[in-house]
């Protein structure tokens, strides 16, 4: 492809935080470093509590960078809020496009079914525009919601009335996007999360307290009250675990409550930035004790350093952690936790293989690289 014929990426979302932030922020940092693309951008529509870090963040890489402010609202009404006062798109594509020289731009959407309010955009001159939409997850199903589902069933319809190529995470949420909002399964091209490959720090296979972590949102659909309690039923008579817990949310003040009531084997780390460089190889094993995911960015940063990863199954866990191979997959209760941990004290040669196989399985499928491939061939698709 010829530089007049490169395509530029613009990456836009509302109010991403969290997993979905970093997950778009490192595909198009990736990409902007690949040299695909004529350029490579990110835009958002965000409300006074976006984290200011994400912007420093965007300031110290090359990505074209937009903002729209919106009020503060929640959920659903910030959604259609946009279909009154949409963000300027006509203006960011043009000036997106203008920079570059490209005059073939993909729109990259990350909120999933409800980017569908965002749809038709408008037509920019004479460049000619594509609407990527990548689906994070599927965790509401509307029961007892008749007016909510109608709602977010229209918004998921204009997806493909419109013309949008749709992406999902991992194979589960394309079933549950057919039966919950009538996106046919088959409409999707499932490309899962990545992270660059980093170095894998050998493990001990020592006696010591196995240290077991949570990385993630601080809220209870993520499970660390298991963690914390599946360590206490294991440390009841002399201390067998001792655990770590990264992340910020609504609940750190309660986490850090309960880690200093437990200070001789707990610590509360809260938000640590690139956990799987200074927290992840201080662990033994993570765990996941997630209510629904998508596709946890936790689990890929932790095959990448070889760590086993023990979870619930849920959303498309099972598409990344191969139980009893790279991690184990248990019922959501402390006691089926504790259990499961149980069975790794005492055998950390079993642990160790684990974790190679994490490794191994990281680099054959979830590695940046592969994932800025596969989406390329979704993109040249669109243009051909």
């Amino acid at each position: 492809m010829s530089g007049n014929e490169k395509i530029a990426v613009l990456h836009a979302a509302c109010h991403p935080v969290t997993g979905p932030w970093s997950v778009m922020r490192d595909l198009a940092n990736a990409q902007a470093v690949s040299g695909r693309y004529a350029a490579v951008g990110i835009a958002v529509m965000v409300d006074s509590t976006w984290p200011e870090d994400y912007r420093e963040e965007i300031k110290n890489t090359p990505l074209s960078f937009y903002e729209s402010a919106l009020p503060q609202m929640f959920g659903t009404a910030a959604f259609l809020y946009q279909r009154l006062r949409p963000p300027p798109w006509r203006e960011w594509i043009r000036d997106f496009a203008g920079r570059s020289g490209a005059k073939r731009v993909i729109v990259h959407l990350h909120n999933a079914w409800m980017s569908g309010v965002f749809l038709p955009l408008p037509r920019v001159d004479d460049i000619h525009v594509e609407v990527v939409v990548t689906f994070h997850g599927v965790n509401e199903h509307f029961e007892g919601k008749p007016v909510r589902r109608t709602l977010h069933r229209w918004m998921a319809g204009r997806l493909l009335k419109f013309g949008a190529r749709l992406t999902s995470v991992d194979r589960m949420n394309t079933e549950l996007a057919e039966r919950i909002l009538a996106v046919r399964s088959d409409a999707f091209t499932v490309i899962p999360n990545g992270v660059r490959p980093v170095e894998m720090l050998p493990k001990s296979q020592s006696a010591d307290p196995l240290v077991i972590g949570h990385v993630g949102s601080m809220i209870p659909q993520k499970g660390w009250q298991l963690v914390a309690q599946a360590a206490e039923l294991l440390n009841r008579d002399a201390v067998r675990v001792r655990v770590m817990l990264a992340g910020r949310g609504p609940d750190e003040a309660a986490a850090n409550h309960w880690a200093a009531e437990h200070a001789d084997w707990a610590e509360f780390a809260g938000f640590v930035e690139n956990p799987r460089e200074r927290v992840m190889p201080r662990m033994d094993v993570l765990c996941l004790m997630s209510q629904w995911e998508g596709f946890p960015m936790a689990i890929v940063e932790a095959m990448s350093v070889g760590l086993p990863v023990i979870a619930t199954d849920v959303g498309g866990v099972a598409e990344a952690v191969a139980d009893g191979e790279t991690g184990l997959l248990v019922p959501r209760t402390a006691e089926a936790l504790a259990a499961a941990l149980s069975s790794l004290l005492n055998d950390r040669s079993r642990l160790a293989v684990m974790g190679e196989r994490a490794r191994t399985r990281f680099d054959e499928l979830f590695t940046m690289d592969r994932i800025v491939e596969r989406y390329a061939l979704v993109y040249d698709e669109l243009f051909k």
